[in-house]
């Protein structure tokens, strides 16, 4: 518990693979500062489940980043509270893939704002479900044009419903019929007022007419 980021720093990245997931949990926040990519590449998988979220959030990007997919897979849920918009950007887009609905639905909001286009087209279409309406809203508008079907029709009305009007002015006329009549319904006039008309164009009688 003890242990400073500069004596993080000074371990060899081999000495990782020595710590279980009670060595990490015992850890002082500011020691994960002082980590390493390579460091953190050689945890075992299964002690990253000792991790917290601010022990998570003082980890720089760069070492982040070096987190492979069972790595990321054992974070424990409450751990994703602490991760910041920087280190979410810094993930490359596969990494998303093994975020689960609880996963982000434990996510701080702003760590969406990092968060890049190829990476949101590559969260797993389940865990959109856990999504909230406040995190949805930081995700950047070119992100939104680029959701697939399955991601869309995973969103939960009261999630959708709080989408920008940039947001929904980004949507493209090919995503239209993947937006479900709870969805539109959700609308406020105003933010319905946001989707394109080419978009709409695009919508069934019942899309329309679910449309406020």
């Amino acid at each position: 518990a003890g242990m400073t980021a500069d004596q993080a720093k000074a371990l060899p990245p081999t000495a990782m693979k020595s710590f279980d997931a009670k060595d990490l949990a015992a850890m002082a926040p500011q020691a994960f500062a002082g980590m390493t990519s390579q460091q953190v590449k050689n945890f075992d998988a299964k002690a990253v489940s000792g991790m917290g979220a601010q022990q998570l959030n003082q980890l720089p990007p760069d070492a982040f980043k070096a987190m492979g997919t069972q790595q990321l897979q054992n974070l424990p849920p409450q751990a994703f509270a602490g991760m910041t918009a920087d280190q979410a950007k810094a993930l490359p887009p596969t990494a998303m893939k093994s975020f689960d609905a609880k996963d982000l639905a434990a996510m701080a909001p702003q760590a969406f704002a990092g968060m890049t286009s190829q990476q949101v087209k590559n969260l797993d279409a389940k865990a959109i479900t856990g999504m909230s309406g406040e995190q949805m809203a930081q995700i950047v508008p070119q992100a939104i044009s680029g959701m697939t079907a399955p991601q869309l029709k995973s969103m939960k009305p009261e999630t959708f419903a709080n989408m920008t009007g940039d947001q929904l002015g980004a949507l493209k006329p090919t995503q239209a019929k993947s937006l479900s009549v709870e969805q539109l319904k959700s609308l406020s006039p105003e933010k319905a007022s946001a989707i394109p008309q080419e978009v709409i164009a695009q919508m069934t009688s019942a899309q329309k007419a679910a449309l406020p």
